[in-house]
């Protein structure tokens, strides 16, 4: 009897544990950004935003699948199906993910997020020919954050926080470039004012101002470009 006693007490937490555990589903994306002036030099990344149904999903992976000209991307999430009901409460918990492409060379892509579910985002990129052989045509400075400023209307001004990544480099310009939906890139250019570069360490502040007249999504992603490959983004609900 007291064999048995065991054997079910070790049965019933192993179904316990096995009952917790989260099921990996389909991220419910509703929206794919994918910013444009990215070139065959570029870390190529592109943004999906979703909402979860309430606190019991979370982010899980990305995995990302190069099929020639298509770029297969899959976004899941975890759902926790035995939490207390008063966790999992119905609210709408939106999420963002910043996807790393990678280097792609010049052309069009497709590109396809959770392909054949409900969920499905399809958008258009084109990757031009880089005219250097250099890492990347422009230097930017570390871009830490954006602050932003007024966003009504038809035009937005922001602050972008940033770190100069060499006392070589001095800020330059900024270079703004639309895809006319839903998408603003902003290009913080520095320029090299010296043959001798040592570890920078001055921040600097960059005010930007931008257009949203020529967009039609209500929401709008601002994408800025920092020299490590990644980028500072938010958005923008009109």
């Amino acid at each position: 009897m007291k064999h048995f006693t065991m054997v079910f007490a070790v049965l019933t937490f192993s179904a316990l544990i096995h009952a917790s555990e989260p099921k990996v589903i389909i991220s419910p994306v509703n929206h794919l950004f994918v910013p444009n002036g990215f070139d065959n030099n570029d870390n190529v990344e592109v943004i999906v935003t979703g909402q979860f149904p309430s606190p019991c999903y979370i982010t899980n992976k990305v995995d990302v699948v190069h099929k020639n000209d298509k770029i297969l991307i899959t976004v899941t999430a975890l759902q926790r199906e035995n939490a207390k009901s008063d966790l999992c409460e119905p609210m709408i918990i939106p999420f963002k993910e910043e996807i790393t492409v990678g280097n792609l060379q010049g052309g069009d892509y497709e590109i396809i997020v959770n392909e054949k579910s409900p969920y499905e985002q399809r958008e258009k990129l084109n990757v031009a020919v880089s005219s250097s052989t250099s890492v990347d045509d422009h230097l930017y400075p570390i871009v830490e954050y954006i602050e932003l400023g007024f966003t009504g209307g038809l035009s937005g001004d922001a602050v972008l926080h940033a770190k100069v990544p060499s006392d070589c480099l001095v800020f330059d310009r900024v270079d703004y470039l639309s895809n006319k939906k839903d998408t603003i890139s902003i290009l913080p250019i520095m320029k090299k004012v010296s043959s001798v570069c040592n570890e920078g360490n001055e921040r600097i502040q960059i005010p930007v101002k931008f257009k949203l007249r020529s967009l039609s999504n209500k929401d709008v992603l601002i994408y800025v470009r920092s020299i490590e490959g990644k980028s500072a983004n938010t958005i923008i609900n009109r």
